[in-house]
């Protein structure tokens, strides 16, 4: 990692200064990824980091990071991208999680914009700005959410990482519809401290990049690890296909990007069993019906919509309000119910190397496809469909871009703890699918 650290230091303020260009110069619709910037500031550091490495001590992880409005920043207000925290004051120290990134030579760059308060799949806000995916040339798809300005400011080039935190797929998903990697890391990998919650039962932090090689760099830095990995070929590997999830409801352009991914594993030398798992359907409604999310986060809310219940976004405030009513018997069952079944997906993927899905059953909607309430519903609960799974039973998750021109992810879901298994697995997927797309189409 030594020498991949001084190559990543060498120009690293040549490197913020272009990125900060970028953000200088471009579409009106992809600034709305960016909350809050510190230019001279990130390029003094990335020159310090510079100097340092000259000096023979180069930094672990010499990249530009953007840091989604929900983790303390010091300077900078954790406003969640609300109006009902617009005016908080400014952070007075780093999140955990910042501060262990800018120890081992990460330099913030910029505040990304979210869906307020995390609550939401399809990346909309009203009060700042919608930002869209950047792999549409009409700019009118959106990118979704809830991370969705660090996706926007990796794939856009503003940044070489984006920390975002993750409750249904906040993470995988616009990292999918950026043609980027995502990590959804299991409870506890990374410490919480200094990031605002939606619901604590099903919120982690985890990361954007470009690609699984990257986030596993990161992982690395952040557990401690030297970085030594195991092989990296799929040869002798066994997936497990759920037949019957992955054939509902898919939209064509994605099965097809799912079924070629497939197939390129098979040849390969990896065995993949596809085989009904209909419990997995199960996961979601269970979590709905034990109002999970919407308890936990009235919890917290509760002040707030005591006092300013009339500047949340109207598809935020109104939800999180129905964790009112619920039953304090009826969560305990739904919590209780998660875990015994957390325990029976474990039991069922041993033997596996991964659960495989495509990251979300459809393309990114139009943004005039989700302007009405029911639309909005409809396809919100839709594009988390498949990765609220990892979620509901504490898994690790991993998604990548079989091609990086579409916006349109595969997803490679482990057992409970076994996060770095999950990350090498992944990167020697994605060293076999992509090149399978050599000539990359045209995106959808």
């Amino acid at each position: 990692m030594g020498k991949q650290s001084i190559l990543l230091t060498r120009g690293f303020r040549d490197r913020v200064s272009a990125q900060i260009e970028r953000m200088n110069n471009t579409p009106e619709d992809a600034k709305f990824a960016v909350s809050r910037r510190r230019d001279q500031e990130a390029l003094s550091e990335a020159q310090a980091w510079e100097t340092l490495a000259a000096m023979g001590a180069p930094p672990r992880l010499p990249v530009t990071v953007s840091v989604k409005a929900c983790y303390d920043v010091a300077g900078w207000s954790t406003h969640a991208s609300s109006r009902v925290l617009s005016g908080s004051p400014s952070a007075t120290e780093d999140a955990s999680l910042v501060a262990a990134l800018r120890r081992n030579g990460a330099v913030v760059v910029n505040q990304s914009n979210m869906t307020e308060f995390a609550f939401g799949a399809l990346g909309l806000n009203t009060a700042f700005g919608t930002p869209r995916s950047p792999l549409d040339p009409e700019r009118r798809r959106i990118v979704g959410g809830s991370t969705s300005g660090g996706a926007v400011s990796v794939a856009m080039g503003f940044t070489d990482i984006a920390l975002g935190s993750d409750t249904s797929g906040s993470i995988r998903i616009p990292a999918a519809f950026a043609g980027l990697a995502g990590f959804k890391p299991s409870h506890g990998r990374y410490d919480r401290t200094g990031m605002m919650f939606l619901a604590p039962t099903f919120d982690v932090p985890g990361f954007i990049a470009r690609d699984v090689e990257m986030l596993q760099r990161i992982d690395d830095v952040i557990i401690g690890e030297l970085g030594i990995h195991a092989g990296r070929s799929v040869a002798g590997r066994k997936f497990l296909v759920p037949s019957d999830l992955a054939n509902e409801g898919v939209q064509p352009d994605v099965a097809d990007i799912f079924n070629q991914s497939v197939q390129a594993l098979r040849a390969a030398g990896a065995t993949v069993v596809e085989e009904p798992f209909p419990e997995l359907s199960s996961y979601g409604p269970i979590a709905v019906e034990g109002g999970i999310i919407i308890a936990e986060a009235y919890e917290w809310h509760r002040p707030l919509l005591d006092s300013s219940a009339h500047l949340y976004d109207r598809r935020v405030g109104p939800r999180i309000l129905l964790g009112a009513e619920v039953r304090a018997s009826v969560y305990i069952h739904a919590i209780k119910k998660l875990r015994e079944l957390a325990q029976a997906y474990d039991q069922r993927l041993q033997g596996y190397d991964g659960l495989l899905l495509p990251t979300i059953p459809c393309l990114p909607p139009r943004i005039e496809e989700v302007e009405s309430d029911e639309d909005y519903n409809r396809l919100n609960r839709l594009t988390f469909r498949f990765t609220e799974i990892a979620n509901r039973i504490d898994a690790p998750s991993v998604t990548f871009a079989p091609d990086p021109t579409r916006p349109i992810g595969l997803m490679i879901t482990g057992r409970r703890g076994n996060d770095k298994a999950l990350l090498e697995v992944s990167r020697a997927i994605e060293a076999v699918v992509q090149p399978n797309f050599k000539t990359f189409g045209a995106t959808p």
